[in-house]
């Protein structure tokens, strides 16, 4: 049986066990809102989904249509709710999205009379959200604009508001910021109301705020990276985080293995020179594979249950670390990129953090030729 280069290993039980976690965290008053945008942060947008389904979860955003025509097609017979980040931007957009029971975000004065007129031809009523921006300045309602929405806003439109919501830019970093955005959205929604404009669930805390602005926690939550098990940047000690289980493991197969002499280069560039006699195990995968060529001779990689240093150039389809103090190393064995390997682990957080990055960047750069689990 031909085993692949490098693969993920999927953890579906840590996954229920997380948004199980969040669950009780929330509440069961609030609803959990699970996002499996950009293919799950790269974890398979589809068997995530069934997954979370299993786990109770019955609420999903997806950033776009197409994201969730997919989700759609793959899952025909589950019932869930699907809601998508990106407005629709044309009437054929909201006409599709009604198609498929796909929740669209209303986020301007256009987009609203847009979902109107398309309600009205299509002689049903749209479910709908409207965002307000409180400082994140990429989509919402300004405070500012409120006035002229009201003055648009038909309490009779064939329109069902599904929710009221808003988006956090520094939740992890900016707790006076955070408070602040969530200061302007209750205002916002305060005269939206005195305006006419029904009571909706709200929600403006994702996995960060969840864990920074417990008065963020509103009727409802989105949540990405803590279902993954995964700690927003500087947030990995938050008791949460302790309880959640990882989902995604990364590994790769040693293909060579060799002896270099002190003061001998390896990879690309020469960027690594050896400043002893060497043991170099190369393994198969590299930055085609999504394995960022930015830890070169930085991260750490688990081989045989102990943690060793990557050396040299990451290359397009192969990388190498110092094996010199594992000298029972061969040819044939695993190692983990991303994961637990004995007591030896690689943390997404830990990455991210010597690229000074998000740890969602890198999950949902993992590339295609990766071998994932058939569905």
């Amino acid at each position: 049986m031909h085993t692949p280069p490098n693969w993920l290993e999927l953890d579906w039980d840590a996954l229920k066990h997380n948004a199980r976690a969040v669950q009780d965290y929330i509440g069961a008053e609030r609803t959990l809102w699970a996002v499996v945008k950009a293919d799950a942060y790269g974890h398979g947008a589809v068997q995530t989904t069934d997954a979370l389904l299993q786990a109770g979860v019955a609420h999903f955003i997806v950033a776009s249509l197409d994201e969730a025509i997919t989700l759609r097609a793959a899952l025909p017979q589950r019932a869930f709710r699907l809601m998508t980040l990106y407005p629709p931007t044309s009437p054929d957009e909201w006409r599709t999205a009604a198609e498929y029971g796909v929740e669209g975000v209303i986020d301007s004065l256009e987009g609203y009379a847009q979902a109107y007129k398309t309600a009205q031809q299509l002689g049903r009523a749209l479910p709908v959200h409207l965002e307000l921006d409180t400082g994140m300045s990429r989509l919402g309602l300004t405070l500012e604009e409120i006035p002229k929405f009201l003055e648009q806003f038909r309490a009779d439109a064939p329109l069902r508001w599904q929710s009221v919501f808003t988006h956090f830019a520094c939740a992890e970093s900016d707790p006076e910021f955070t408070a602040e955005q969530l200061r302007m959205f209750l205002e916002g929604v305060r005269r939206l109301r005195a305006g006419g404009f029904p009571e909706t669930p709200l929600h403006a805390a994702a996995s960060a705020g969840l864990l920074t602005a417990p008065d963020s926690l509103l009727d409802a939550m989105r949540c990405g990276l803590l279902l993954y098990g995964i700690a927003p940047t500087g947030l990995e000690s938050h008791p949460l985080c302790a309880q959640l289980r990882p989902v995604l493991s990364w590994r790769a197969r040693v293909i060579s293995v060799r002896t270099i002499p002190k003061g001998q280069s390896v990879s690309y560039g020469a960027r690594f020179r050896a400043a002893r006699p060497t043991r170099v195990a190369t393994l198969s995968v590299g930055y085609a594979d999504g394995y960022p060529i930015g830890l070169t001779n930085r991260a750490p990689i688990a081989l045989r249950g102990k943690l060793v240093p990557q050396i040299g150039r990451v290359c397009m389809d192969m990388l190498m670390v110092d094996a010199t103090d594992l000298p029972e190393v061969q040819v044939g064995d695993v190692a983990t990129l991303i994961g637990q390997d004995g007591a030896a682990s690689v943390r997404v957080e830990t990455l991210a953090r010597l690229l000074e990055t998000t740890p969602h960047e890198l999950t949902t750069r993992l590339g295609k030729r990766i071998a994932r689990p058939q569905v």
